[in-house]
């Protein structure tokens, strides 16, 4: 099973608006928020195989085969 694809604009906006309309914070500060967070699921998303680096989604199962071809990535490393 492949996991969905992550799509960063639409996280930030999300982190931003609930920032702003839920817990009242400045635009800047929601903003803020909203990169760090974005940046830190980029980071976890991404294989640490010094070889891959691609994205957990274009990984079979996350844990099995690369799909990005010629790429040697066995696993997915976190």
């Amino acid at each position: 099973m492949l996991e969905k694809q992550f799509n960063p604009e639409m996280l930030y906006n999300r982190v931003v608006h609930f920032y702003i309309d839920k817990k009242g914070y400045t635009k800047d500060k929601a903003n803020q928020i909203a990169q760090s967070v974005v940046q830190k699921e980029a980071q976890r998303r991404t294989c640490k195989n010094k070889n891959c680096k691609h994205f957990s989604h274009d990984h079979i199962r996350n844990a099995e085969t690369c799909l990005v071809e010629n790429c040697e990535c066995n696993e997915f490393s976190k």
